[in-house]
C-alpha cells in the first residue's frame, strides 16, 4: 500500500471511530451486506444486543440470528472458548 492509500485509510478509519452516524452506517451497511453478523455489529457500535435488535426492528432491517454454516458456527464457539479461557484466568488473578 503506498503512503496515499496508507494515510487516506487511516483517515477514514478515524472518521469511522469518531462520528457516530458514519460508523452506524457503515455497520448497518457491513451488516445488510452479510459482512458482519449481529455480534459483530454490537461490538462495532458498542450497544447491547437487544437494543440493537430493537433497533433493527423499529428500522424494519431483518435480524439474521445463529450461524449461516458451518465455518461461521466454528468460529462462535472458538470466540466462546476464548471468551471464557480470558473469564477463567482473570476470576483465578
Amino acid at each position: 500500500m503506498n503512503v496515499f492509500h496508507s494515510s487516506m485509510a487511516q483517515a477514514i478509519r478515524r472518521l469511522v471511530q469518531e462520528d457516530e452516524d458514519i460508523r452506524w452506517s457503515v455497520v448497518v451497511g457491513a451488516y445488510r451486506d452479510e459482512q458482519i453478523n449481529l455480534g459483530k455489529a454490537v461490538e462495532l457500535l458498542g450497544l447491547a444486543e437487544i437494543e440493537l435488535r430493537q433497533r433493527f426492528i423499529e428500522l424494519g432491517i431483518p435480524l439474521r440470528i445463529g450461524p449461516v454454516d458451518r465455518a461461521e458456527a466454528e468460529a462462535e464457539v472458538e470466540a466462546v472458548r476464548a471468551w471464557l479461557a480470558e473469564t477463567d484466568a482473570e476470576e483465578s488473578l
